[in-house]
């Protein structure tokens, strides 16, 4: 055990290391790409000279797209669902796995305890991820916030 306490401590110092770092990243670039929106849209709405000529572009397909692009963020309940229910299956799978090799010869009573630990850890989150997108998932058909991009169209289901 006293040997995997450098690997685990210096793995888990770099992923934290890098997670900041995206986390950084991620923001600025959201923040960038929130502020060309702003000014983009901004400038369009500006160049409205009456209601009446913006109610007119609304009803245009470039006021449709125009609208579309209000919204930074894509994808809607279904696809953070779709985003828990993944890391749930990762997180299982690894804390499955870790539950297979703890019983390696190679590790003895402490090394078994700590991947005992780990691999607990692990599942407990995934079934926390999948149980949170299966009650996610029920909530938002029950409330109707589930948009319906994914469902087939009428005109395919009547043929």
């Amino acid at each position: 055990m006293e040997f995997l306490s450098p690997i685990i401590l210096g793995t888990a110092f770099f992923a934290t290391i890098g997670w900041v770092t995206f986390v950084i990243i991620d923001g600025r670039r959201r923040r960038e790409r929130l502020k060309v929106f702003t000014e983009f849209h901004t400038r369009l709405v500006d160049r409205m000279t009456s209601p009446a000529e913006f109610g007119q572009f609304l009803d245009s397909p470039g006021g449709q797209r125009f609208l579309a692009t209000l919204s930074t963020e894509r994808g809607g309940p279904k696809a953070a669902i779709l985003r828990s229910v993944h890391t749930g299956v990762i997180m299982l799978a690894a804390g499955l796995g870790l539950m297979t090799i703890r019983r390696a010869a190679f590790f003895n009573s402490e090394g078994i305890a700590f991947m005992t630990f780990l691999s607990v850890i692990l599942v407990s989150l995934a079934v926390g991820f999948l149980v949170s997108a299966g009650v996610s998932w029920r909530l938002g058909r029950s409330l109707g916030v589930m948009d319906d991009e994914w469902a087939p169209s009428r005109e395919v289901q009547s043929k």
